[in-house]
């Protein structure tokens, strides 16, 4: 098991925030992160939390809440994708040792309640499949005119992904950039499969 092989930078420090929480405002961000998780609520409001915490006598600021709700989405998240345990799961928090008992306690009572049907199969493949990249296809194109300009003589790029989910159902998305935002795209491409190479 290694739910926390790779962490993502500022993680531990959004831990250290994670630890000055009261326990209940805590186990409440754990519950809306699982719901989040679980499809049965929207996005975590970190401007929501803030004030919370601010009412609480903890200072916190918008990002220091957002990195701690990225925190525990990825700590789910993780733990989803192993299938662990509650107890497994704090025994590999606590060998870090960056979590307080107070969070620990409240991270292993919440994935005693609803880790399962987070690591659940169904569950699984909506939560850790993005889905694939099946084709790309590009064409280059000008804009002659439009209702504001007779003599428009705008260049643009339209790409087009097909990318299938985990059902296996093709879905198209088609979007237009500009020619410079195209370069910029392309050279963000190459620095990726430039990463690639050396791994």
């Amino acid at each position: 098991m290694a739910v926390l092989q790779y962490v993502p930078d500022g993680f531990m420090s959004s831990v250290e925030h994670l630890n000055k929480f009261p326990q209940d405002l805590f186990a409440e961000l754990c519950q809306d992160v699982l719901g989040f998780l679980q499809y049965s609520r929207g996005l975590v409001s970190a401007p929501t939390f803030v004030q919370k915490l601010n009412e609480a006598g903890v200072e916190s600021s918008k990002q220091q809440a957002q990195g701690a709700i990225n925190a525990l989405t990825f700590l789910f998240r993780s733990a989803a994708r192993e299938h662990v345990s509650g107890e497994d799961l704090v025994k590999e928090l606590r060998g870090t040792l960056a979590w307080s008992d107070s969070s620990l306690a409240v991270i292993k009572h919440v994935w005693a309640e609803q880790g399962k049907a987070l690591s659940s199969p169904e569950l699984a493949n909506k939560l850790l499949n993005v889905g694939q990249l099946v084709d790309m296809k590009w064409k280059l194109g000008v804009g002659m005119t439009s209702d504001c300009c007779k003599n428009l003589n705008s260049p643009f790029v339209t790409l087009t992904l097909t990318v299938a989910n985990s059902s296996g159902q093709l879905n198209k998305h088609s979007f237009e950039m500009t020619v410079p935002e195209f370069k910029n795209f392309s050279r963000q491409m190459k620095e990726m499969a430039a990463m690639l190479e050396t791994v």
